[in-house]
């Protein structure tokens, strides 16, 4: 199967092109939406799909208005994968089909499979996984050594789950001053009077680039993961477990269908509990380890983009599957 992906975040190039091509596809990657350059490729690639995904800079009105235009053009078949909902269904995901009407919609939040259907739309659950051979262990390097990681951008309103993340796992920690440090954009700019606490400035380090990410996970003794809303889960929830690091997430409904507390990851229900499970593991490394160790067997078992891969193979197509496309 030809397929194009159409992106240029290396957080999606990294995922499902990857495992498409280790199911046997022909995968080609664009990273612009110009006119004349896409149906340049359109026409001569003649691929069987054209892929696209989430959010990015190159998601503009008018570039996927144009898209659109294209696909219907030349007859080509989309399929599309909504990593922002439901946060963003309507400001983002909905627009994104009205302007670019793929055939299929990936979304990462289950719940919305019926909204979608119920538009009379083809639609799939397909969560975020890890690419084994970027999401895995690194030597620790000393920039990003410390007891305990957190990589996320901070929040404007703070309206969603990540706010109670955010309480549980880091306002007891930053308030303790426990040697905590955190990557991401928007942290100097935190207000306390929305989130509840403060962060002082020698926790923050700034911006982190995508390929950077695995190196702090394979640095610090325990990383915090937080979650946008129960039900939903990040993709930093795979990609950590992926590169063989110790996770502290909140118990949410999500993580706890999904993996098992103190075999895979741990999680903290409170700020109190939070306090307890990072004393407890600074204290005892072989059990970090081996929790760390069974988190990464787990999503290389059943959470990578291969696997993600195939389902969006068996939802767009009846294809009989060679023996070099099975898991």
């Amino acid at each position: 199967m030809k397929i194009i992906f159409i992106d240029s975040d290396p957080q999606y190039l990294l995922g499902l092109p990857w495992g498409l091509k280790k199911l046997g596809c022909k995968v080609k990657i664009i990273k612009e939406i110009q006119e004349d350059r896409l149906a340049a490729i359109f026409k001569k690639y003649q691929p069987d799909l054209v892929f696209t995904a989430g959010w990015t800079k190159i998601h503009t009105r008018s570039n996927l208005e144009l898209l659109g235009n294209l696909l219907k053009k030349y007859r080509l078949k989309h399929a599309y994968w909504a990593t922002e909902d439901p946060r963003w269904t309507d400001s983002w995901s909905l627009p994104f089909i009205k302007s670019s009407c793929p055939d299929y919609i990936f979304t990462i939040h289950r719940e919305s499979v019926p909204m979608y259907r119920d538009l009379g739309h083809r639609a799939y659950y397909l969560p975020w996984a890890c690419n084994p051979d970027f999401h895995r262990p690194a030597a620790p390097q000393r920039e990003y050594s410390c007891d305990i990681a957190l990589v996320a951008t901070a929040g404007v309103t703070w309206s969603s789950y990540r706010r109670d993340s955010a309480r549980i796992l880091l306002k007891p920690l930053v308030e303790r001053n426990y040697n905590v440090l955190i990557w991401g954009k928007r942290w100097d700019r935190l207000d306390p009077g929305i989130v509840g606490f403060d962060v002082a400035a020698d926790h923050l380090r700034g911006r982190l680039p995508y390929q950077e990410t695995n190196r702090v996970y394979g640095s610090a003794k325990i990383m915090l993961g937080f979650q946008n809303l129960t039900t939903e889960l990040t993709s930093r929830n795979f990609e950590i477990l992926g590169a063989r690091g110790f996770m502290l997430v909140p118990a949410t409904e999500a993580l706890l269908h999904e993996f098992r507390p103190g075999k895979h990851l741990v999680v903290s229900r409170s700020e109190e509990e939070t306090l307890r499970l990072v004393d407890y593991y600074l204290e005892h490394e072989e059990e970090r380890k081996q929790i760390a160790l069974q988190g990464q067997r787990e999503v290389y078992t059943r959470h990578t983009y291969r696997h993600r891969a195939l389902e969006v193979l068996k939802a767009i197509s009846k294809l009989k599957f060679t023996p070099s496309t099975r898991l």
